[in-house]
């Protein structure tokens, strides 16, 4: 019973880094050449990722049931925050662009920074399933690089020609989690 559910679990999370990655050349707009920061985040991902599979070869965790959970929903919010910038993709992380819209609908509407929610959700999946307190590494490093994104990223907007909407919408939805008032508002 073992391998099946440590393949299962190994493609579910191959799966959803494979459409990170997508995202990364084929969604987000690029204003320049990759920023530092975002290839900083792209080598730990793929660091992360090794290690995810390396810990698989011992098997999976008794936590498979909400692993897979976790991978069906950061696949979910993904797809959801995809969808919903595909006529307006956003730069990537750590883009020096200015802002020139602001995104409010989809899974904006409660978090602003749906993607970033999604990579959370994968990473906490991959360290569930790995059985070692290690692998807690890789999530932990990776949202502080989330949250220099997103913080680098607000910043931007407040010193845009938004500033005003963006205040307004900060206090409307939460950076990764969504602000309770928002879900029975909606």
């Amino acid at each position: 019973m073992q391998a099946p559910l440590t393949i299962i679990t190994g493609l579910a999370g191959l799966a959803c880094f494979a459409a990170f990655s997508w995202a990364v050349k084929k969604h987000f707009r690029q204003t320049g050449a990759m920023p530092p920061g975002m290839k900083l985040t792209s080598g730990l991902s793929l660091l992360g990722l090794a290690w995810f599979a390396w810990h698989l070869t011992t098997g999976v965790s008794q936590a498979w049931p909400l692993v897979l959970a976790l991978f069906a929903a950061s696949y979910s919010v993904f797809i959801w925050a995809v969808r919903a910038t595909r006529h307006t993709p956003p730069t990537l992380a750590f883009d020096t662009d200015k802002p020139s819209f602001l995104l409010r609908h989809g899974p904006y509407q409660y978090v602003r920074h749906p993607f970033y929610l999604a990579y959370l959700l994968f990473w906490t999946a991959t360290a569930l399933a790995a059985q070692t307190v290690l692998a807690w590494a890789a999530p932990v490093i990776m949202a502080a690089l989330y949250f220099a994104a997103a913080t680098r990223e607000e910043r931007k907007f407040a010193e845009s020609d938004l500033s005003s909407a963006y205040a307004a919408y900060r206090a409307q939805a939460g950076m990764f989690l969504p602000r309770p008032s928002a879900l029975f508002t909606s």
